[in-house]
């Protein structure tokens, strides 16, 4: 469960009298009039495990509550002949195990999986993690590894945003109070990729990430890499892609790839900082050993 707008850490608390009032709409339209009308005076309600979590500690007051729960249509999963499109309702259980997911898009049904708890699972969902916008937001390494779109539509229309456009900053998302994350679009990838997913935490899937990576290379008819992107999250200010390990592979075969200098180059692109979950230091140097055991992974899966 998660909210789809911005904090608004700025707001005074509010009275009883000012407050606009529980919305659950059962169309996208009657949404994002709502949306029109109040913006940010309304929080989005899609599962609500981040909502809930930051009530509690007083982040924001509520002034209204806009619930998706009715809105059918975004909670489906459409496998079309050249996309896949997963509703912003589409909960992490149901993204685990959705047998199209698996088939095309391992490492997400993966990422899902590692998700919190069965009962975040159950309630969570992909729009809120994509629009709460953390850093160690599970799947967003996927999304950005798969190349994914956001669509975002209000009463001006829809817009397509690419997932590497999409993360501002910590929490931050260039969707504005009056549009609504409606699905997220993502290409079929081609039947020569091969991809990894790996996550650490101190207590595995109940924990929030230390550091997550997805990695997905493509190989052409010559068994030469001709894409690879490697994606991480809780490495930096938001999920990131590492350009320079697409330079360092393409063209080559797997058995030319050299596990540790494509590890220290995870190591040297990405600024960590020190939390409760782990120190900069502890962080870099799991980014290498991750990194590592994926190409490893990736090397025997291909074979």
């Amino acid at each position: 469960m998660s909210r789809y707008v911005e904090k608004a850490k700025s707001k005074q608390k509010i009275s009883g009298e000012d407050f606009k009032g529980y919305f659950a709409p059962e169309g996208i339209e009657g949404a994002i009039n709502l949306l029109e009308e109040y913006g940010d005076q309304v929080v989005i309600v899609a599962g609500g495990t981040d909502l809930l979590v930051d009530y509690n500690e007083r982040l924001y007051d509520l002034d209204g509550i806009l619930d998706l729960k009715n809105i059918e249509k975004l909670s489906k999963i459409n496998v079309k002949e050249d996309h896949i499109e997963i509703g912003a309702m589409v909960t992490h259980t149901e993204i685990e195990k959705s047998a199209s997911l698996k088939e095309y898009l391992p490492i997400l049904s993966q990422a899902a999986a590692d998700v919190g708890s069965p009962q975040i699972r159950n309630r969570g969902t992909i729009g809120g993690n994509v629009v709460t916008a953390s850093p160690a937001g599970d799947l967003l390494p996927a999304l950005l590894a798969y190349k994914a779109e956001f669509e975002l539509v209000s009463i001006k229309g829809k817009e397509r945003v690419l997932a590497k456009d999409f993360f501002t900053g910590p929490k931050k998302a260039v969707i504005t109070p009056e549009q609504l994350l409606t699905k997220i679009i993502i290409p079929k990838p081609k039947e020569t990729t091969f991809s990894v997913w790996k996550k650490v935490g101190k207590r595995k899937a109940l924990a929030i990430s230390s550091i997550t990576l997805a990695l997905v290379i493509e190989f052409n008819q010559d068994n030469l890499i001709s894409d690879a992107r490697a994606c991480m999250g809780a490495v930096a200010p938001t999920p990131i892609e590492i350009k320079e390990f697409k330079s360092k592979l393409q063209d080559k075969s797997i058995e030319q790839i050299d596990y540790q200098k494509l590890g220290q180059i995870i190591a040297d692109n990405i600024s960590p900082i020190d939390d409760i979950r782990g120190t900069e230091e502890y962080r870099r140097d799991t980014g290498r050993d991750i990194m590592i055991s994926a190409l490893k992974e990736l090397n025997s899966n291909w074979r």
